[in-house]
């Protein structure tokens, strides 16, 4: 058994995300087919006297170090579902994806500590798995898949799709995020009043696998975000103009996406020169755990 585990954990987009009802347990039904992205992070796990995470990379301003962190929580969470003293372990996380942006950094880290931590520990299989990662959050379940996926339920209801063919993808980043930001945009969502029946999704995943442009996508936080994040419009329609294309918006936001021909990538990030928010051009990838 190897001493130290390394592996990426890479940012997702959504093609489509539509909120349905507020169910009795207080979370909303979702219907959302997601896409994970070739842009990482690498997570590393080395035995050690106690835990801790350390985060490196461009992005690690503002990441937990404690057990606030996602990674963190998937380690005790996997103990908890297999009835397991926690295996301390330094925890070292390059952090390449932006920080609560819509990507699912964090989400992808502690899932990626799960697969690492099956290696390790025999008897986590998918089933004990996936409960740790449902106890985690709503985005782990679909990184345990991760490539093309329908979601539904909160999150914790994961279906795989046919990959998409390979599309180029921009991410337009902008300086400043939201406190509490999912929290937040459900909230808006909730005043807004409109409840979406998952129509869009349900289209896409008939047609899979299938070319996407940003005019096929749906996100229904695109109703709620430009009036939650100060700015947000204004950058939205900047992109557009100076790209000619359907920008949409990442999960919950802020970040706002492309996503069209691979050979259009280049241009589509030089477009944005000069624009107030970080540009990062990657691609769509296929899982790193489904065979």
């Amino acid at each position: 058994m190897p001493e130290t585990l390394t592996g990426l954990a890479p940012a997702k987009i959504n093609l489509t995300l539509e909120v349905g009802g507020t169910r009795p347990d207080g979370y909303h039904d979702l219907a959302s087919v997601l896409q994970t992205l070739a842009l990482a992070d690498e997570v590393t796990l080395t035995p050690a006297a106690t835990t801790s995470i350390e985060n490196t990379g461009p992005f690690a301003e503002g990441a937990p170090t404690d057990a606030g962190n996602l990674a963190w929580r998937a380690l005790d969470a996997l103990a908890q579902a297999l009835g397991r003293e926690p295996e301390p372990l330094r925890i070292r996380i390059a952090k390449r994806i932006p920080a609560a942006g819509g990507l699912g950094g964090g989400a992808s880290d502690a899932a990626t500590v799960l697969r690492l931590l099956a290696r390790r520990w025999p008897d986590a299989g998918e089933a004990a798995l996936a409960s740790a990662a449902a106890s985690v959050g709503s985005d782990e379940p679909f990184f345990l898949a991760g490539g093309t996926a329908l979601v539904e339920g909160r999150g914790e209801r994961v279906t795989p799709l046919p990959d998409i063919p390979p599309h180029g993808v921009v991410l337009f980043i902008p300086p400043d995020t939201l406190p509490n930001k999912t929290a937040t945009l459900f909230r808006a969502l909730d005043r807004d009043g409109r409840v979406d029946e998952p129509t869009v999704t349900r289209s896409l995943t008939g047609r899979l696998p299938a070319r996407v442009t940003g005019a096929d996508l749906y996100n229904s936080f695109e109703r709620v975000a430009f009036d939650c994040f100060p700015g947000l419009a204004a950058l939205w329609e900047q992109l557009e103009a100076h790209t000619g294309e359907a920008i949409r918006l990442a999960g919950a936001g802020p970040t706002l996406f492309w996503i069209g021909p691979g050979e259009e990538t280049e241009r589509v990030s030089r477009s944005a020169a000069g624009l107030d928010c970080t540009v990062i051009p990657t691609a769509t990838a296929g899982s790193l755990w489904r065979r």
